[in-house]
């Protein structure tokens, strides 16, 4: 059957397409307006995208999951007459905005919020059936099945989800998956660990969570103490049932407190200090949790838990005795999938979705663009450096040129695979020139590509590419840049980066390094850059030297 999986959230939206369980389709509304974190309403432009990637039309989906966001009023059966007509006028006048289907459950005292809309007129206007099966789904029920398709066990499981809302902890035991503390109408408390970075995120100026991050592990890194980490704790606790409760009461609620804390201190201090909290509550929660459930494995999900360093340090605290599995989604562009798997939970009971289930971090979500981007760069003046293109993009990487390269399908939790910008690891300063170039902190760290083979050399501890690991000493003087940093690292496959795999066994014949560095495909804070005319961007921009493609590498007109 073909699912698909829609959100419609305040600052993400976007839409997934499952033929099954098989990830066929999935797109951000972000990556098509070019709007950072764009949401606010049903994201129809990233429906269409993904029907078209995935070749089929709107009256052959069979099932549509949606999130528990944000609707046009006309699609709620619970408005007032004198809101209905309110509405009516400001949606001829261009007015009209969308209603939270959460906050109107509240406010009407429904434990199931989809009673509210008109289902069947809502698939009605997305072009669907209007009598296929509808399932409106809470963000950390995605999360969790999220988390469970990159977990290799089918029982005594704990899944714990974290995001901007709160914690749920679920667990997966005798052929059911069971809520054991929190629930999605009472994670919404205003001083979640999770609405602690969205204060410090929005307090120092940093572009998203993704940075805040990023600065603690710099921080750490360069012997940053995290000086604030028992202020924080004194506020944030772990009770006897694994929850992690936070009391500001007395502080006048944690924006106030937060603000006064870190006055006059460097950022790094406080990215650093708020990271020792998450690290140090998250595993004190979740060992309580594996105690009380006599469980020894947990599968992790939520944007809180998606970062490489954070994963890293968790893991570490909880010890080796602890097997984890992690679904790295650092925002919610990937609740469309957890909702499509709601769905397909829902309906096919949970042993066939457990039996059935995909590994869906590594899934590449776009467009296929390879084929267009010799003719989009050639039409635009663009010249041909050479038409033998892994022999020459690895003599320009050794010279310490910077080179984009667009392969396969991009987009999603590692769309940077076949989206990045490379460069090579032997200058120390490369990392931080590279995110200059493209208007980004200076701190972000790169990611590792090497053969799978190559990884236990160069990381001894690399088990997980949504885990971050450390650089054996050895290779510190011939790869400093990397050395600077926790590394999360991409195993790169012949047979699915085939562009990439060959660059880098050229590279490696000629500098006998078996490693390149990567960034994002990202100019400051925008979306995720991804097709053609993007690379032609990055190229006429300055940003990069060189573009790599299956055919030929690429330098801008001079």
């Amino acid at each position: 059957m073909l699912v698909l999986g829609v959100h419609s959230g305040w600052q993400d939206a976007g839409a997934a397409v499952f033929d099954g369980y098989r990830l066929l389709a999935a797109a951000p509304l972000a990556r098509l307006s070019g709007v950072a974190h764009d949401g606010g309403r049903l994201p129809v432009e990233a429906i269409a995208e993904c029907l078209d990637i995935a070749h089929v039309r709107a009256g052959d989906i069979g099932g549509l999951a949606l999130s528990q966001g944000l609707f046009p009023g006309r699609h709620f059966r619970a408005l007032s007459l004198s809101r209905r007509v309110g509405r009516g006028l400001r949606s001829l006048l261009g007015r009209d905005t969308p209603i939270s289907l959460l906050d109107e459950a509240r406010k009407h005292h429904r434990s199931s919020p989809e009673s509210l809309l008109d289902l069947g007129m809502l698939a009605g206007d997305l072009g669907l059936n209007r009598h296929i099966p509808v399932r409106v789904f809470d963000r950390h029920t995605a999360h969790a099945l999220l988390a469970l398709t990159a977990a290799p066990w089918a029982d005594d499981t704990l899944v714990f989800t974290a995001d901007s809302s709160g914690c749920i902890a679920r667990v997966l035991k005798y052929g059911r998956l069971a809520t054991l503390t929190g629930d999605e109408a009472d994670t919404a408390e205003t001083d979640s660990p999770g609405r602690l970075v969205d204060l410090a995120v929005d307090g120092l100026g940093l572009p998203d969570a993704a940075a805040l991050f990023a600065l603690s592990a710099h921080a750490s890194a360069n012997g940053g103490e995290p000086v604030l980490a028992e202020a924080f704790k004194a506020h944030v606790t772990v009770d006897a049932q694994g929850r992690i409760v936070t009391d500001f009461s007395a502080e006048g609620g944690a924006a106030r407190w937060l603000r006064r804390l870190a006055e006059g201190q460097p950022p790094a201090l406080v990215a650093a200090s708020l990271g020792k909290l998450l690290v140090d509550r998250f595993a004190e929660a979740i060992q309580v949790l594996l105690d009380r459930q006599m469980l020894r494995r947990v599968a992790l999900g939520g944007p809180l838990l998606a970062d490489p360093v954070l994963l890293q340090q968790l893991q570490q605290t909880l010890g080796d005795g602890i097997a984890v599995a992690v679904h790295a989604a650092p925002d919610e562009t990937a609740l469309p999938l957890g909702g499509a798997l709601a769905l397909l939970q829902q309906q096919d009971g949970l042993e066939t979705f457990l039996r059935q289930r995909r590994p869906l971090q590594a899934a590449a979500w776009g467009r296929d663009y390879s084929a267009d981007l010799d003719p989009v760069l050639g039409n635009a003046g663009c010249r041909m450096v050479s038409r033998d293109p892994l022999r020459a993009a690895a003599a320009l990487l050794n010279a310490g040129k910077v080179i984009a390269i667009g392969e396969g399908r991009g987009i999603g939790a590692s769309g940077g695979m076949t989206r990045t910008i490379l460069f090579a690891g032997g200058d120390a300063d490369a990392v931080a020139t590279v995110n200059a170039r493209l208007d980004r902190p200076a701190f972000l760290p790169p990611v590792l590509y090497a053969s799978r083979e190559a990884l236990t050399d160069l990381l001894p501890a690399w088990r997980d590419p949504a885990v971050a690991a450390a650089l054996a000493p050895r290779w510190a003087p011939q790869l400093p840049a990397a050395a600077r940093h926790p590394l999360r690292a991409e195993a790169v496959e012949a047979g699915q980066q085939p562009v990439l795999h060959g660059l880098l066994e050229a590279y490696k014949s000629l500098s006998w390094l078996p490693a390149l560095l990567g960034l994002p495909m990202q100019i400051g804070s925008e979306p995720a850059l991804d097709a053609p005319s993007d690379l032609l961007r990055l190229l006429r921009d300055g940003r990069v030297d060189y573009i790599v493609t299956d055919q030929a590498v690429w330098e801008r007109a001079t």
